[in-house]
């Protein structure tokens, strides 16, 4: 293998892991551009060693004909390993908290730059372009499908101001059933005041639930709060 083919690979490597890593960027993951673009290289790296390795037994049994049934390459281990490797990282990036777990999608991405890295190393560049393409289909085109056509539960946060705290918890309840909205903490901060966390549909509006909590006379106050992870 020439030094040009080496050039053309690791350039490409940084391209289309770059590129995989730059729409992980934009979600605000921990694992984005430079990551994925490492995790690429890394592979191809890994890929290239394992070509060379592969050449240089086959020119050590074209020179010396007594080796041929000495010298073996499995061409599959030395990459193998590289793909299990890349496991622990992508479990780095996974985050359990309660009721849900986030970055699944950036440890199945980080996988799959590292699979992509492996092909161009080995020079499989139809097998790796087309890979890349369709990994940035899968995170971009069908994010749209399933924000607009899967309904996914969310959580929010409210601060609700009351004037009988008993006779409040209670009408809340009664007001949420049937608005696909559960209620999923409490935490009171005064007699008359207190933070309600629900689990709400994606079809029920947030404008939706304050203005149904905003209806009981016992209620004075709903305001919205952002949640901080």
């Amino acid at each position: 293998m020439n030094i040009q083919d080496i050039i053309i690979r690791i350039l490409l490597a940084i391209f289309i892991g770059g590129a995989i890593g730059f729409n992980r960027e934009r979600e605000n993951v921990s694992a984005g551009f430079r990551t994925h673009a490492l995790v690429c290289l890394g592979a191809t790296i890994a890929a290239l060693i394992q070509v060379e390795l592969a050449q240089l037994a086959l020119n050590e049994i074209t020179t010396t004909k007594a080796l041929s049934g000495a010298i073996k390459v499995n061409d599959g281990r030395f990459i193998g390993q590289v793909v299990s490797g890349i496991g622990f990282l992508g479990a780095g990036t996974i985050i359990k908290t309660k009721g849900s777990v986030r970055g699944l999608t950036t440890a199945a991405s980080i996988w799959s730059v590292a699979c992509i890295g492996i092909a161009i190393g080995m020079g499989f560049y139809r097998v790796s372009i087309l890979g890349g393409i369709s990994i940035i289909i899968v995170l971009v085109v069908l994010k749209k499908i399933e924000e607009k056509y899967i309904t996914k539960a969310s959580t929010i946060k409210l601060k609700v101001k009351y004037i009988l705290k008993q006779e409040a918890v209670r009408e809340i309840q009664e007001s949420i059933q049937g608005y696909q909205v559960n209620v999923e903490g409490i935490e009171v901060i005064s007699d008359d005041e207190c933070i309600y966390t629900l689990k709400k549909s994606k079809l029920v509006g947030i404008s939706e639930i304050i203005s149904i909590l905003s209806e009981n006379k016992n209620i004075i106050m709903v305001t919205k709060l952002d949640i901080t992870s």
